[in-house]
């Protein structure tokens, strides 16, 4: 079987496009690593970074005021797996 498991890391929208990107893929490949770790394969474990462009809550409320709330929320990683 082909088993796979796949992070993909999230960011709020503080920072630019590129500093963001950067630190999802790297909170995707912590738990990479630490996956691994465990025992897992290196090759069933895939890694994505999607910087600030899904976010699961609003970054600013309507007014255009800051929402820690929901920013705290985009800071993120999801695990999927494929088996």
């Amino acid at each position: 079987l082909d088993r796979k498991i796949r992070i993909t890391g999230h960011a709020d929208a503080v920072g630019s496009d590129d500093y963001n990107r950067a630190l999802s893929q790297q909170r995707a490949e912590s738990i990479r690593q630490a996956i691994i770790q465990s025992g897992i394969s290196p090759d069933q474990v895939i890694t994505e970074g999607f910087g600030s462009t899904k976010p699961r809550k609003p970054n600013f409320k309507e007014d255009g005021s800051d929402n820690p709330t929901g920013r705290s929320a985009n800071r993120r990683a999801e695990v999927y797996l494929d088996f």
